[in-house]
């Protein structure tokens, strides 16, 4: 049986849920070998459950920390609150999740990796063999793309970790933050990305694309259409193969709701949890 991390990261502004809700039910519902870290902002706010393995990411990454001391005052970034707030340039908040990754990938070295957001529910019981079809033996990492928007959702992310090339890549979104290389991605992929953006949605594409284009990965995107043919969902992660056993409670309405809205899915998905949603 392949090994398997899961990894997450959260802030206190979701505290107690739905993050709570969140990690239970990863651990109700996912295969029970799996290591599970768990990257809290707020040290205090960890829940004492087995097999969570909880860490301070800046006191175990220094170059986030260092990251973050270099560019906390930057006026080319943006910080959540400030007037006419645009996520796509807040380097900083979406850095985390970058580096929850990389350490979580040094601390353990899974043949499987999945990285889920803390508003992420599981509601069914996932078998390995799904989890080994959703990221195969031939791709290095599975994804949502999204075209309309020109920068892949990251909610969710999964890696054959026991690719060859992993240590490659992971050391490869380290250098965007060590080197601050991110403010150059749109000028390198002008035909990808419509607009500039510093999250981590842009790092993780500009990896992919670069080791993609070398020849050194593949990868499969969730949301190519296979998946009832849809690419212009506005919610791909619950109109594609995830939405059998999760939902992703992305935004402030839908994590208030505890769950997506109604009018979020447009693909039929036949589990009985999807008939409990409301707009």
């Amino acid at each position: 049986m392949k090994s398997l991390t899961i990894v997450t990261t959260y802030s206190p502004r979701y505290w107690p849920l739905p993050i709570q809700k969140s990690i239970e039910s990863t651990l109700e519902n996912w295969p029970g070998h799996a290591r599970i870290l768990v990257y809290p902002d707020d040290q205090t706010q960890c829940m004492e459950l087995d097999r969570l393995e909880h860490y301070d990411l800046c006191q175990e990454q220094p170059v986030l920390q260092e990251f973050i001391n270099r560019n906390k005052n930057n006026s080319q970034l943006q910080t959540l609150g400030q007037k006419d707030y645009e996520f796509e340039y807040d380097a900083i908040r979406f850095s985390y999740k970058v580096f929850a990754c990389i350490d979580a990938y040094q601390k353990t070295k899974p043949d499987m990796m999945w990285y889920l957001d803390a508003d992420i529910i599981t509601f069914e019981k996932i078998p390995m063999s799904w989890l080994e079809h959703i990221i195969p033996d031939h791709a290095f990492t599975s994804y949502l793309g999204r075209p309309k928007k020109g920068f892949s959702e990251t909610g969710y992310y999964a890696f054959n970790t026991a690719h060859k090339y992993a240590d490659e890549f992971f050391k490869r979104c380290e250098q965007y933050y060590a080197e601050d290389l991110f403010f150059n991605i749109q000028k390198g992929f002008l035909n990808h990305f419509p607009i500039a953006g510093y999250t981590d949605s842009f790092t993780f594409d500009a990896v992919r694309l670069e080791m993609e284009q070398a020849g050194k990965i593949k990868s499969e995107d969730l949301n190519d259409g296979r998946w009832a043919g849809d690419r212009k969902a506005r919610h791909p992660f619950i109109n594609s193969e995830l939405g059998q056993y999760m939902d992703h409670m992305k935004g402030y309405d839908r994590k208030a709701q505890m769950s997506s809205k109604k009018r979020d899915l447009t693909t039929n998905q036949t589990h009985p949890y999807w008939k409990t949603l409301k707009d």
